[in-house]
């Protein structure tokens, strides 16, 4: 083994993706170019939208007309049919199957082939100290103290009490290195998305956890920005192919870098990207 890929095989690698919307056959093609061309993935970190429907019944609670409803690919991953290349461990974004995953609440997704982080808090993947919150803001739950969620539809909103309990884990736990949430935070989008997109409570929970690094989807498309030390990268939908994908290589001595554009080397990124399915 060469000094070169000696280095190369004390990184640790995350590849991080925006909403998958129970595309899970793309995600895993994805995955492998990645593979193909930076080397093995330790985890793969989803910001919401993931759908993982097992069946019928989990598809029929995600809440939104029929047409998105559909149950997806998830049942070829829990049957092991289809192989993401490294566990993936997900929040909840709007379009979730919500009854299923608060009944079973944070843990291993059916049959150990995914990992729901849960509503809140912080935890430790493949190295890193990631905080998380699931869901998009309504002010009917969001701003109104102990407001039951009683709804499907309720079910896709965050709670103060949430924030909270991220900011108070990020506290006892120390150094973030990265934060996923589903929206995105305030201040960051470009001026034709127009002021409405964002929200300061995010913008502000940034702020209070500085992680090193910011992720979040929901928009379906790609920006970048910076809120103090920390840099925010929004991903796009996973039909986008590199601008859904975002990995990040740690070093042996800590230091964590972005890869732009992971899958340029793979000889099937090409055809990738323009897959339309």
């Amino acid at each position: 083994m060469t000094d070169g890929d000696g280095a190369r095989a004390r990184l640790t690698r995350v590849l991080v993706v925006g909403d998958v919307h129970g595309q899970f056959e793309r995600l895993a093609r994805w995955s492998e170019a990645v593979r193909h061309a930076r080397g093995p993935l330790d985890a793969i970190l989803a910001v919401g939208d993931v759908e993982p429907n097992r069946d019928e019944i989990d598809a029929a609670g995600v809440h939104g007309p029929a047409k998105y409803r559909a149950l997806g690919d998830f049942p070829e991953v829990a049957r092991r049919k289809l192989d993401l290349g490294a566990p993936l461990y997900f929040i909840g974004g709007n379009h979730e199957p919500w009854p299923a995953l608060d009944a079973e609440g944070p843990g291993w997704w059916s049959g150990g082939e995914a990992y729901f982080l849960g509503r809140a808090g912080v935890a430790e993947v493949a190295g890193l100290r990631v905080a998380f919150l699931s869901g998009i803001y309504a002010p009917r739950v969001t701003d109104v103290p102990g407001a039951p969620r009683e709804t499907i539809k309720d079910r896709n909103y965050y709670t103060r009490q949430e924030l909270e309990q991220v900011a108070a884990a990020a506290r006892r736990q120390g150094p973030v290195d990265l934060l996923l949430t589903h929206d995105w935070p305030s201040g960051i989008a470009d001026p034709d998305l127009g002021e409405h997109v964002g929200r300061p409570e995010l913008r502000d929970l940034c702020e209070r956890v500085r992680p090193g690094w910011y992720f979040c989807g929901h928009m379906h498309r790609p920006n970048r920005a910076s809120i103090g030390p920390s840099r925010v990268v929004c991903l796009g939908h996973i039909r986008s192919g590199p601008a859904a994908l975002a990995l990040l290589e740690r070093e042996s001595g800590g230091r964590t870098v972005l890869v732009e554009d992971p899958a340029r080397r793979s000889p099937g990124s090409q055809a990738l990207a323009g897959d339309s399915r």
